[in-house]
């Protein structure tokens, strides 16, 4: 007998697109403001509708200049990455993603 909680399919399709987009960060996107970002944690909703995706980039100093130039590039390149999820993932509908700073802890 398993004690254990199942593993909700959201919850694999959310660690799928965690490690997608940081191979993409990684690998796939030339913007040098994207390239050192870490997808800290990505919260899919259970009918698999939404996703907010929190990245974090604990490379630089000043917090509040640097959190506005990677939300603008990262709205940017919102659509080349729901592209490249697109080509990388097999799912029927992919999630309508939106990103989030986290936020560093001193």
């Amino acid at each position: 007998m398993f004690s254990s909680k199942p593993y909700k399919r959201s919850q694999r399709v959310s660690d799928n697109l965690r490690r997608e987009i940081a191979n993409i960060f990684s690998y796939e996107i030339n913007d040098p403001r994207l390239k050192s970002l870490t997808v800290t944690k990505v919260l899919l909703s259970d009918d698999l509708s939404t996703a907010k995706i929190y990245v974090s980039d604990y490379i630089s100093k000043s917090i509040t200049e640097e959190n506005k130039e990677i939300t603008s590039a990262l709205e940017h390149s919102k659509s080349f990455i729901k592209k490249k999820l697109g080509q990388n993932m097999k799912i029927k509908k992919l999630p309508a993603i939106s990103f989030f700073i986290d936020q560093k802890e001193e």
